[in-house]
């Protein structure tokens, strides 16, 4: 297909151009193709171009749209000098378009340069207030989506993200909203999760979630969507202002003492803590450990074996939940904190809250009781034909598997 067609193809939607003007059209691709955004030769060139675009406003308005395909530097300029011709209202959205183009790629205006009533994208009050919920989603680390305006653009950005596979990468998804759109998706992801409800947050407490996903990430591979969600979300981030539940939620002062009320089986049964299980190749180690307790060499009483094994697990939380992933294990107490606080699930609510504050603290990790039951789902997790039904004696603090291992009820 030659370059003729294909810019033909491109331009469906577009004001229909005559033959003569396509191939106009793609005579000026090609020049600018091979101009230096820099050389004196450009701006002579953008001056007789802009004489012969000033009587064929469709052209001109065909040229910036293609331009702000392959945005680059030489067609930002082109752009620049081209959209004073374009004055008819119909031609208006295509104009806004490549600037919303340009602008995805960093191109943007300088302060300073002329601009006409047709190019100043001026948003609707309405369209200015940014909007953020958050909801907790089975099978992801969790969801934020937001509402957030887009400088000179008259649309608002409906910006979602959630990580997928394990902390191997972010989903992020940029699109042109509004408060419509924004309010039809929160009730579509409603509707998928009748038990959960989205919930209203603080644009600041959105944006710190979108960067703490991006740090959790393995992968730090950059996109385009990824580039424009940090653009608009930059400016609400403040790294040095706690979580939005520091806010709801009062400060304890007896960290320690809250640990005996929580009600660690019903909060994690309220949570997909797969995402917190520690990785085999660490927990491999206290696996061995705790398996030759059950095979030792000497005899050795059944008490002195259940406190080793108890000592055994204390010292996989002490030095696995540590650095970065008592931080993570912090933030995602917290963000269920908040969640079950603005769901009015108060005493699940305390429960994660006193999990998180603690993991705050510099006491030790094996004193929380979600992370000890934590350390245990995660040998459940890894090792599962060790940790067959079996029915514990009721006169026994302790759980033992089919080859008598010893796991603490």
């Amino acid at each position: 297909m030659s370059r003729k067609q294909d810019l033909k193809k491109s331009r469906r939607a577009e004001p229909t151009l005559s033959p003569e003007q396509l191939g106009e059209l793609e005579m000026i691709v090609d020049r600018l193709s091979v101009q230096n955004p820099e050389g004196a030769t450009l701006q002579n060139y953008l001056k007789s171009l802009v004489n012969t675009l000033s009587i064929q406003e469709s052209l001109a308005a065909a040229l910036v749209a293609e331009l702000s395909r392959k945005p680059s530097q030489v067609g930002f300029q082109t752009f620049l000098a081209v959209r004073e011709v374009i004055r008819d209202k119909k031609l208006a959205k295509m104009v806004r378009q490549a600037a919303y183009r340009f602008s995805q790629r960093g191109y943007t205006a300088e302060p300073g340069l002329p601009t006409t009533e047709n190019v100043v994208l001026v948003q609707k009050e309405e369209a200015r207030k940014p909007l953020a919920h958050v909801l907790p989603v089975d099978g992801t680390f969790g969801l934020f989506a937001a509402l957030v305006p887009e400088p000179n653009y008259p649309a608002p950005m409906l910006v979602t993200a959630l990580m997928e596979r394990d902390f191997e990468e972010v989903y992020i998804r940029v699109t042109e909203g509004s408060q419509k759109v924004y309010r039809e998706y929160l009730q579509k992801v409603g509707e998928r999760h009748p038990d959960r409800k989205p919930c209203e947050v603080p644009m600041y407490h959105a944006a710190r979630l979108f960067f703490e996903l991006l740090d959790f990430c393995h992968s730090k591979q950059a996109s385009a969507e990824r580039d424009h969600a940090t653009r608009l979300l930059d400016p609400f981030h403040d790294p040095a202002k706690p979580p939005y539940v520091h806010e709801l939620m009062p400060q304890l002062e007896d960290v320690r003492g809250g640990l005996e009320d929580v009600d660690t089986g019903s909060l994690l049964n309220s949570v997909d803590w797969s995402w917190l299980v520690f990785p085999r190749s660490a927990l491999t180690p206290y696996w061995q450990r705790v398996q030759d307790l059950e095979n030792p060499v000497l005899v050795i009483p059944k008490e002195i074996q259940e406190e080793r094994t108890i000592d055994a697990l204390k010292q996989a939380a002490n030095e696995l939940c540590v650095g970065k992933t008592r931080l993570l294990y912090r933030r995602f107490f917290e963000e269920q904190a908040l969640w079950l606080k603005l769901c009015s699930r108060e005493q699940l609510a305390e429960s994660a809250w006193t999990v998180a504050q603690h993991l705050l603290s510099d006491a030790p990790a094996s004193d929380n009781p979600a992370v000890r039951e934590l350390v245990k789902l995660s040998l459940h997790y890894h090792w599962p034909k060790e940790f067959e039904a079996t029915e514990p004696r009721q006169t026994e603090p302790f759980q033992r598997t089919e080859s008598g291992l010893i796991i603490p009820a």
